[in-house]
């Protein structure tokens, strides 16, 4: 149990309380994803003297000490520090001034010879180092996210080429996935040496499933992805470290295997495929969710629709912890800022254990 009354401030122990399923002062937030410039010097109150990089394509979307700062302006009890590879991708310039993956470029055994290098591991864990002193102090905590093996290699192909490829060669993306596997095991282990007591927790992200269930066939699924994400999140576990899964798309069948690793939360839980109070019930006490507010609420709702929705999340998903409310995507540069600080706000408003759904009046 969080102690006190600091419903506004950010406060790490409050998620890790919340993420174990127990009851805090309130439900926390967390935005794993913010890629909207707009966004950002809203709640900072001043104009950024950089452009924000989409962290999606592997950018580190804000300077550490910004972040920190915009989070705990919101009462926000976490921020994530990248530690993206993902090689080979091909992008177009959108309409919205962003960039829009569209392919891979890796369609050959020969190709694999001009597979893009991963970040020089010295400056990603420079810039942990940078989020871990901007966040002393502030009740902020620090979250390792690490890109994994799976989606990053069907990137590397192109998607749709690479779910031919999976069934006509199999063993080529298969030595993909193993590349950036033996990649990122290193990467995850280097932190976890170094950092693991100062991380509130450890996130993957790797995109397994689509609207419909699973990205491939499940016995192929099987024998490809469980003993290889075994690998990439031991050391996490080694250190004692709750583990969190980002995957899209439709996630019943997921959670059964994502348990049996060891998995202890799973984001964002699309609303467009899952039910997350039936998710909640059936999982409660075994495994957190993290999101689920539409996106498309945010961008296109008013203030008051946003609260209740807030609210009702908060009544509905709530009680026992194990739920931290946070958007079912990212907050990108479609979202007016207004709204995404009504959806925080709302959180402090309503998210009160021992008054769920119900405003306090001083």
């Amino acid at each position: 149990m969080v102690e006190g009354n600091n419903y506004g401030k950010s406060d790490i122990n409050r998620l890790l309380a919340v993420l174990q399923h127990q009851e805090a002062d309130r439900l926390p937030h967390l935005e794993f994803w913010v890629t909207s410039q707009s966004v950002f010097e809203y709640v900072l109150d001043k104009k950024l003297e950089y452009d924000v990089v989409d962290a999606s394509v592997g950018g580190q979307s804000i300077t550490p000490e910004d972040h920190v700062e915009f989070s705990a302006r919101l009462g926000m009890d976490a921020v994530v520090c990248n530690f993206s590879w993902r090689p080979n991708n091909v992008f177009e310039a959108a309409a919205d001034g962003g960039r829009h993956y569209i392919d891979g470029t890796i369609k050959t055994w020969s190709d694999l010879d001009h597979l893009e290098p991963p970040p020089p591991l010295a400056d990603q864990l420079s810039r942990l180092e940078r989020y871990l002193r901007a966040a002393k102090g502030t009740g902020v905590g620090v979250i390792a996210n690490f890109s994994s093996f799976f989606d990053s290699a069907l990137r590397a192909v192109g998607i749709n080429d690479a779910l031919y490829m999976i069934y006509d060669n199999r063993s080529l993306i298969e030595r993909l996935m193993d590349t950036l596997l033996e990649h990122q095991e290193l990467v995850v282990r280097a932190v976890c040496n170094r950092f693991a007591n100062d991380l509130a927790f450890i996130l993957v992200n790797d995109d397994i499933a689509f609207s419909t269930g699973l990205a491939i066939h499940p016995d192929m699924f099987m024998e490809i992805f469980p003993y290889r994400m075994q690998q990439l999140i031991l050391p996490a576990q080694e250190h004692g470290k709750l583990v969190a899964m980002h995957t899209d798309g439709k996630v019943d069948k997921v959670l059964p295997i994502l348990y049996d690793l060891g998995f202890d939360a799973l984001h964002p839980v699309q609303p467009e495929c899952n039910d997350i109070c039936e998710l909640k019930h059936e999982w409660a006490g075994k495994m957190a969710f993290i999101g689920n507010i539409p996106t498309a609420l945010l961008a296109y709702g008013g203030e008051e629709d946003i609260q209740d929705k807030v609210r009702e999340y908060c009544v509905g998903l709530g009680p026992g912890g194990g739920y931290v409310l946070g958007s079912s995507g990212g907050i990108t540069g479609n979202i007016p800022p207004e709204n995404f600080v009504a959806m925080t706000q709302a959180v402090h408003k309503y998210g009160r254990y021992g008054s769920l759904g119900k405003e306090e009046r001083t």
